[in-house]
């Protein structure tokens, strides 16, 4: 049986290192935006972050590896929105990874931008990994972050580039990822498609899904089989496609499906009854711009 709770809430195998050496090779505009609000709006502006901000829901499934059920659903409340101010600027976009950002644009030419960011880092091009991590170890669902983003363009296509590490000095751990996509726009309908790489630590890994000997040994008296497990480093890779469509000129519905590989150095952590290497998702939302 699925779970139904109200919440606020496979691409080729390219090397990290590969993708961003590329993306320094070219040259057009960039903007200082989440890559997945940029590519639902079209955003093209150099350095641009919109004041704006939206309500809505969202209704969603999908399934992945899990501690009991790999399958859920969920509705959750959609916050979107933005404000700049002075190079300052705060977004949150609930189709993103990382929940509310705040952030300083410390660099802003013709071609590219870099934002220096704080925020409750969930993962760039995982989304659905933290899901997984929360159901093992939900009090620390949301650690700080400082980190960076860059963003700029390869033709018509958004690339950006991110780094987060902890702030809070719980596990230390850092997340590396890359990110290009675009969108196709027919009469009303953006479609968009976001492709993705992401590494994330072994210290980050093992604080949501390692298991410590004291841990183990208190635990294997009710579940036999129950182990130590350090977990190690780990690389992840997405996709996304989805569609916008302003009903009105303050309504809009968007439509997104997920997959995103899940590496053995999480799913054999002994939390996991399910260990599924692929998280996919399905999510559709209304929203009122105000």
């Amino acid at each position: 049986m699925n779970n139904l709770t109200i919440k606020k809430t496979l691409i080729p195998y390219l090397p990290l290192a590969a993708i961003i050496l590329a993306g320094a090779s070219f040259s057009s505009a960039s903007f200082a935006n989440d890559i997945t609000h940029s590519v639902r709006s079209d955003t093209e502006q150099v350095g641009s972050t919109e004041n704006y901000f939206e309500l809505g829901l969202m209704y969603g499934q999908g399934s992945g590896p899990s501690t009991y059920n790999n399958k859920w659903s969920e509705i959750m409340l959609v916050v979107n929105g933005s404000y700049s101010w002075n190079n300052l600027f705060i977004e949150h976009y609930s189709e993103s990874g990382n929940g509310l950002v705040l952030g300083y644009n410390a660099i802003n030419n013709e071609n590219w931008s870099l934002d220096l960011t704080v925020t409750k880092d969930l993962g760039q091009a995982d989304f659905d990994n933290n899901r997984i991590y929360a159901a093992v170890n939900p009090e620390d669902y949301y650690p700080l972050t400082v980190g960076g983003r860059l963003t700029g363009y390869l033709g018509n296509n958004i690339v950006q580039f991110a780094i987060n590490h902890d702030a809070t000095g719980d596990h230390n751990g850092t997340t590396a990822s890359a990110l290009i996509g675009r969108n196709w726009q027919v009469r009303n309908w953006n479609f968009h498609g976001i492709v993705g790489v992401e590494y994330t630590s072994a210290k980050l890994n093992d604080f949501y899904v390692g298991v410590s000997a004291e841990r183990a040994a208190y635990v294997s008296d009710f579940i036999d089989g129950f182990s130590a497990y350090d977990a190690g480093a780990s690389v992840s890779f997405s996709t996304e496609l989805g569609v916008t469509y302003p009903i009105t000129e303050d309504w809009v519905f968007r439509a997104t499906a997920r997959a995103a590989t899940i590496s053995d150095e999480i799913t054999d952590s002994p939390y996991f009854q399910n260990q599924d290497s692929v998280a996919t998702s399905f999510r559709t939302s209304l929203s009122y711009v105000f």
